[in-house]
């Protein structure tokens, strides 16, 4: 089904200059105003409002457009619906993901898929949470794995995994001596309150560890000193290690993260710190048969890796004398 016209304009819109629009489509800049000119001369209606080098869109623009994602969302589950039913399964899969979730966790999920579904392309697409929310709405992305969040209300979310949001420690800090064990966990715990004071190492306010962090210590009334903010989580735990302050870690992170001699991980103590990873799509999205396929295996690895996360985590955190 061609839909060039709608395909150049949603992309002016949401490039909003004709260079990056035409370099997006992969045409030339004056191929692409001469298509944009006479289209609206066509339609009768200006748009886009010019404003210097900006394309922005009028009032007719913003309706044209809406409509025209609709219609090139359905003219891909169309497209998606066929295939399914003649059993050629050819396509692409974009899944919107988080920075630091691209590490580690996907790679052998798409290694193994692509062995079973070479003719299906998998596109990442990585970004902040907001920006992945832009993806599904603007049907940028098919699939998307976060940490949960508010999700909205036309998306269905299903748990990948569960894990512990973590303290990380320089390993000569005096707070190393107060922690215990507690049963049923990996690591010893740490009670929050002996965080108040503390210089502590965050991640920016726009990531999701942040809010996680944020809303623990605030629920339960820590007041800390000095905050350095750090968009690497990496490097946030490489400071952590040369002694800078104290940080926050997940799970996971720890498992695919080079281990930090220097950092000891601990849980907190009496305190749920479990977050949880999702995988989340457009409830009126359909489901073809190797959309389902790669939905079925990020939940079974993300299942195995539940189940390793106590050995893994022992091995990088758990080098404290009791």
């Amino acid at each position: 089904m061609n839909l060039k016209e709608q395909e150049y304009v949603c992309a002016l819109a949401e490039n909003g200059t004709i260079t990056a629009a035409a370099k997006e489509l992969f045409i030339s800049q004056p191929a692409l105003s001469i298509y944009i000119n006479n289209l609206e001369k066509s339609l009768g209606v200006r748009l886009f409002e010019r404003v210097g080098k900006q394309f922005i869109l009028t009032y007719a623009g913003e309706q044209y457009v809406e409509k025209a994602k609709l219609i090139l969302q359905l003219s891909h589950e169309l497209d998606e619906k066929l295939k399914d039913i003649t059993g050629n399964y050819s396509g692409r899969i974009r899944i919107g993901v988080q920075l630091r979730r691209a590490t580690g966790f996907l790679p052998p999920v798409i290694a193994s898929y692509e062995k079973e579904f070479p003719g299906v392309e998998v596109i990442l697409c990585e970004g902040t949470m907001k920006e992945l929310k832009e993806s599904i709405q603007n049907f940028k992305a098919d699939l998307l794995l976060c940490n949960s969040v508010d999700l909205p209300p036309y998306m269905n979310s299903f748990v990948v995994f569960k894990e512990h949001l973590l303290i990380a420690v320089p390993k000569d800090h005096p707070i190393n001596e107060k922690a215990v064990w507690e049963e049923g966990k990996a690591l010893p715990s740490l009670e929050l309150f002996w965080l108040n004071g503390e210089k502590l190492i965050l991640a920016k306010q726009n990531q999701s560890i942040r809010r996680d962090s944020e809303r623990i210590l605030n629920k339960n009334g820590v007041r800390p000193g000095k905050i350095r903010e750090i968009r690497s989580i990496e490097t946030a735990m490489q400071m952590v290690g040369e002694g800078l302050g104290i940080g926050f870690n997940r799970e996971s992170y720890v498992m695919y993260m080079k281990k930090q001699e220097n950092v000891r991980y601990y849980c907190m103590r009496n305190i749920d710190s479990t977050t949880d990873f999702v995988l989340a799509y457009r409830k009126e999205m359909p489901v073809t048969g190797y959309m389902q396929r790669m939905i079925d295996m990020l939940m079974e690895h993300g299942k195995e890796c539940e189940k390793i996360f106590p050995q893994v985590i022992r091995q990088h955190g758990c080098q404290n004398a009791f």
